[in-house]
């Protein structure tokens, strides 16, 4: 007999494989620069330029980008050095074949830049990648028999699965584009020093044939005034994000999972209408991975039997994903921090900070997120000339509670720091925020689903043997589908039969069966 069946969408990981490299370096001053008295700030970002597959292994290229920003006593003059490392490396990944899509996520797991002497830097870092390969598959469920004509003489019990099967699967990009200028009261601009460019609060929305895309983006700079009118100069500015991305396939129904990161930054001093150097333009390539879920309840053919003829049934273990919980938290943070030797009049020019995600852990009460913030805050105290640096490792745990889950049904953790705000003076500062959590939680489940229904004829003998009226007392454990599906009896004859309004009995209930 045909069944019909409904297709649902699964991913699953074909090759997977991680590698961390340790990178140093050691970094001389160009002659033109001062001497380093004091270390202000640092930032790096790994940029890949090329993931070739081969087989059974791939193939990384790319740089790590440092930048430092320090002070030199030679007339309290600040600058910032940048640089690259670049590397190469092979990853195993047995069984990968030369033409398979690898996707690749990284990210800095410690960097630190020192002075080796008043002219020389010290690089380390080390890079954690995580490489990958994923692949879409289906499995089939039965809905209905073909035709109507096939329910003649067969008893069926339907099942409803709750699943939420993958409706689009794919990497892309996103471009943020700004152009900001500075304010009349602002010098123009000589040469920018320091930059740090923050997108936060980036929310995705699934909509007809696309993504939207929400955020904030913060700029913070410091720059050198053009014909050195005065010392360095700060300008910051704050500006939404929007727009969009087209994904074919998308809908408002689908439960978007969206993880990104930047992969390209660009910064450009441009001149403005009247050809002055006040303007500046940022490009921002971020890194989409994209999958979106659709829920949906399926009505599946669970069991058959035949009232003339014997039914067999050939069952294959089915795997499918079910939306698990959604799981949102708020933690707030606050610390205090000893600045010994910066004076009370130092004031607060510009703060970053950023999340690293520990690990995860499962408990009874659900899973418990580890980590810290670390931040790093640059004060300026205009007396005497002089920078400060601040540095911040503020520990967190979270608890998310949830119930019979496990750590291999959640999909990931997304931690964003809301609301932070920085107060003091002098060598006592606070630091105060909100750490928001979200989870979407899946599971997979399992399911035995018929694919095939054979019609055959019954034992004849065993057919004689079974009377054509029995009176019947339920036991422990019997269904009234377990009671028909033995005496090959209809569940409406037997409910016909018995007066019963439902199907619920129970045991010592007598039943009159008449085949």
């Amino acid at each position: 007999m045909e069944l019909e069946k409904k297709k649902i969408y699964m991913d699953r990981m074909k090759f997977k494989a991680g590698t961390q490299i340790a990178l140093e370096d050691d970094r001389n001053l160009q002659d033109n620069k001062p001497d380093i008295s004091r270390i202000l700030g640092q930032k790096g970002y790994i940029r890949l330029e090329e993931l070739k597959p081969s087989a059974g292994h791939v193939t990384m290229r790319g740089k790590l980008h440092y930048k430092v920003l320090y002070q030199s006593d030679e007339e309290q003059e600040i600058c910032s050095v940048e640089g690259s490392i670049p590397f190469e490396e092979q990853v195993h990944m047995d069984g990968l074949g030369v033409e398979e899509l690898v996707q690749a996520r990284w990210e800095l797991d410690d960097m630190t830049i020192g002075m080796i002497n008043s002219r020389k830097l010290g690089i380390q870092a080390v890079a954690c990648f995580e490489l990958f390969v994923e692949e879409l598959y289906e499995e089939q469920v039965p809905v209905e028999f073909a035709g109507t004509a096939a329910y003649t003489g067969i008893e069926c019990r339907k099942k409803t699965l709750d699943t939420a099967g993958i409706a689009v699967l794919k990497k892309d990009i996103f471009r943020i584009r700004e152009e900001m200028e500075l304010p009349q009261n602002y010098p123009n601009i000589g040469g920018l020093v320091w930059e740090d460019i923050e997108v936060s609060g980036l929310e995705f929305r699934a909509v007809d044939e696309k993504i939207l895309v929400k955020g904030e983006l913060r700029a913070f700079f410091l720059y050198t005034p053009q014909n050195e009118e005065g010392g360095v100069q700060v300008f910051s500015a704050t500006m939404p994000i929007s727009g969009s991305v087209e994904c074919q396939g998308c809908s408002e129904e689908l439960v978007a999972d969206i993880r990104y990161q930047i992969s390209q930054q660009d910064i450009e001093v441009q001149d403005d209408f009247d050809g002055e150097r006040r303007g500046i333009s940022l490009e921002i390539v971020l890194d989409l991975y994209m999958k979106l879920y659709r829920e949906e309840k399926i009505e599946i053919l669970a069991d058959c039997y035949g009232l003339q003829k014997e039914v067999k049934l050939r069952r294959l273990e089915t795997d499918y994903r079910t939306m698990f919980s959604r799981c949102t938290g708020k933690y707030r943070i606050s610390e205090e921090i000893q600045a010994e030797g910066v004076p009370a009049s130092a004031k607060l020019l510009h703060y970053q900070a950023a999340i690293q995600k520990e690990g995860i852990k499962q408990i009874e009460e659900g899973m418990e997120v580890l980590g810290a913030v670390e931040a790093d805050f640059l004060l300026s105290d205009e007396g005497s000339g002089k920078f400060h640096r601040l540095h911040a490792g503020i520990p967190f745990k979270y608890l998310l509670e949830t119930s019979d889950m496990t750590a291999a049904d959640f999909s990931d953790v997304k931690i964003s720091l809301e609301n932070l705000a920085v107060s003091g003076a002098g060598e006592v500062w606070e630091v105060k925020g909100i750490l928001g959590f979200e989870m979407a939680a899946f599971k997979r489940a399992k399911e035995d689903v018929i694919q095939e229904i054979e019609l055959c004829e019954p034992d004849a003998e065993k057919y004689k043997r079974t009377p054509g009226m029995v009176g019947y007392v339920v036991k422990s454990g019997d269904s009234l589908w377990d009671i028909g599906k033995k005496y090959m009896v209809s569940l409406e004859s037997l409910r016909e039969m018995n007066h019963l309004s439902r199907e619920e009995i129970k045991a010592g209930d007598k039943m009159l069966i008449i085949r």
